[in-house]
């Protein structure tokens, strides 16, 4: 019963000490397109009509426990052509980070397919890795293809879907301390002795 007990003290240090802190991360983000008539802005035009603006999600202070966060929007609502017209560009997402530490990453990927005021194969596409950090903290975009599920694929809608706007999905976490990894080696251990001490008393009884 001792052993019992103790397993299962062990194992619920395990669980407070993996999940109690969470630091909290203050960062913003911004995108621009280096293709199409205005190059290097965060709006994408081509001769036909298309129009595809990248939004920041603004300044953001989330924790990291781990944090499913938007990294931007992209808004075609401004699209006047009523039919497909082909999209080409590159598209570089910048993250500034002020705290726990500061420093900036960018995630490069690139805009293709066809895009029209009703339809869209549009999408952005994300070069590996989609994840990077800085100092402790992991930002990784999770948007993904919910056909093919190709990670980091971002759909562009059309204005007929959900009235133009997509998501660029992404997730915040902490690269884990020595401390808790060490702590994560007790815990197999731990409630191995408890289900073996559970087992016993009742092979007793």
């Amino acid at each position: 019963m001792k052993k019992l007990r103790t397993a299962l003290t062990l194992a619920a240090l395990l669980l407070v000490g993996s999940g109690a802190k969470a630091d909290m991360v203050t960062y913003i983000t911004s995108g621009i397109f280096t293709g199409g008539t205005s190059a290097n802005t965060p709006t994408y035009t081509n001769a036909d009509g298309v129009n595809i603006t990248f939004t920041s999600s603004g300044l953001n202070t989330v924790d990291t426990f781990p944090s499913n966060v938007s990294f931007g929007t992209f808004d075609s609502s401004a699209t006047s052509n009523t039919s497909l017209s082909n999209v080409s560009s590159g598209f570089e997402l910048s993250i500034f980070q002020a705290s726990p530490t500061a420093g900036n990453l960018t995630f490069i990927g690139t805009l293709s397919g066809q895009l029209s005021s009703s339809g869209s194969s549009a999408f952005v596409q994300f070069n590996a890795p989609v994840s990077q950090s800085i100092g402790q903290v992991i930002y990784s975009i999770v948007s993904h293809d919910g056909v093919a599920g190709t990670p980091g694929r971002v759909n562009i809608a059309p204005f007929s879907t959900n009235f133009g706007v997509s998501t660029i999905q992404g997730q915040v976490t902490l690269v884990p301390e020595p401390s808790a990894i060490a702590l994560l080696g007790l815990g197999g251990p731990a409630l191995m002795l408890a289900y073996r001490a559970r087992k016993k008393r009742a092979v007793v009884a």
